[in-house]
């Protein structure tokens, strides 16, 4: 079963590191022919938002065959396949994780959905109030994704948390139909978790799988089965994700952003830069500015990841010098 990389999957090259992406349901569909294989994405969320016309999915291992107007929530590492009719229409937004375990944590704080949020269907026939709001919120969502206006990126982030909020807020998230996070792709998920809530204290491999019960080589297979990448190299990601987003999001110079990061020797962090990045912070920050790809800040979320593979597991784990 494949995990489709989302930025290959719409293979625009403008949008690939974004953390929202939006496209048309019928747009998507088309692409496979009305059929999309089994598959699952590890590290997104996906919101499938069908206006009209019929849908046959498949999530794991439950089977529906659903009626518009409704929503599917997708989780990452979950896996799912569909197939559409003729008429069929509606969105899909694709979501970094990082956007969506703090709403949960925010709905149902304390609870174990905080965390595991499951996969579901929702009809949305019998909620006219919500359907109105989230239609009113996808056309902003158009809007912004088909225009690159300032703060853009700061405005889909807040669409889509405003989405998400409204379906999980409507969700029945103890139904036997809905479709949990099992065995090692949980574990994925909650090494990816811990990542995201450890990432400025350079925690080691070992570290990790420590706090996850489980040998360092077992988290290195997990790894690379369900992501294609070490864990040392999703570690490397969530630094260099916050990394870019400080360089491009605030005013703080490399300095102050490198000491923000957890590392105490400045000029290591700019060595760590350049090794995943091909160039130095400073003319990252340069280049993508002059290109007007910055905006106003935004929160502690994800936005680019590496673009290639360097970093060798013979090498330090991220100290902080």
């Amino acid at each position: 079963m494949d995990n489709i990389n989302i930025s290959q999957q719409f293979d625009e090259q403008q949008y690939s590191e974004d953390d929202v992406h939006y496209a048309t349901f019928s747009g998507l569909a088309a692409g496979s022919d009305r059929d999309m294989r089994p598959h699952w994405h590890d590290r997104f969320f996906q919101l499938h938002y069908l206006t009209s016309g019929k849908l046959t999915l498949q999530m794991d291992t439950h089977y529906y065959s659903l009626q518009a107007p409704l929503v599917v929530l997708t989780p990452p590492l979950v896996p799912h396949a569909f197939s559409t009719g003729q008429g069929r229409d509606g969105h899909v937004l694709t979501v970094r994780q990082e956007l969506v375990w703090p709403l949960m944590q925010a709905i149902r704080p304390g609870s174990r959905e905080s965390v595991d949020i499951p996969g579901f269907c929702l009809s949305m026939a019998s909620r006219p109030q919500t359907r109105v709001a989230c239609d009113r919120i996808w056309a902003l969502m158009v809007h912004e994704f088909t225009h690159r206006l300032s703060g853009r990126q700061m405005q889909l982030r807040l669409l889509a948390q405003s989405l998400f909020t409204l379906v999980l807020r409507e969700a029945d998230l103890h139904d036997s139909d809905n479709v949990s996070v099992r065995g090692e792709m949980r574990l994925f998920q909650r090494f990816n978790q811990l990542v995201n809530e450890k990432y400025r204290n350079h925690s080691t491999v070992p570290d990790y799988a420590r706090e996850l019960g489980i040998s360092e080589s077992r988290l290195n297979q997990l790894c690379q089965r369900l992501a294609g990448l070490s864990p040392k190299r999703l570690i490397f990601e969530r630094v260099m994700r916050e990394a870019r987003r400080m360089l491009l999001f605030s005013s703080a110079s490399v300095h102050q952003i490198a000491r923000q990061l957890g590392y105490n020797d400045p000029a290591y962090f700019a060595r760590f830069f350049h090794r995943l990045e091909g160039r130095s912070p400073s003319e990252y920050r340069r280049q993508l500015l002059t290109a007007g790809r910055a905006e106003p800040p935004a929160g502690d979320d994800g936005v680019p990841v590496c673009r290639d593979d360097r970093s060798g597991d013979g090498e330090p784990l991220l100290p902080g010098g």
